[in-house]
């Protein structure tokens, strides 16, 4: 799991937030739904199966991810797990 996405899952998964999050993944009506959390921006890229996570509060290249979708949702798994 990248070192953003642990970050995601550990300071800002919720239950709500998991849901959420299953649900745009599971909504084929909106190709690239976008979340604005605390600190993390999320959207999730349905048609290139990627899911980009942003730091807000790192504007560097390292403040931001691109994660495979399947490997998002594998950890959505661990959310207060």
């Amino acid at each position: 799991m990248s070192n953003l996405l642990e970050q995601f899952i550990s300071q800002e998964c919720t239950a709500y937030v998991r849901r959420l999050l299953e649900d745009a993944i599971a909504d084929a009506a909106t190709p690239r739904p976008h979340f604005e959390f605390n600190r993390f921006e999320i959207t999730i890229e349905r048609e290139a199966n990627i899911v980009t996570l942003e730091d807000v509060l790192d504007a560097t290249a390292t403040g931001v991810q691109h994660v495979p979708l399947a490997e998002f949702t594998a950890a959505l798994e661990q959310c207060l797990a």
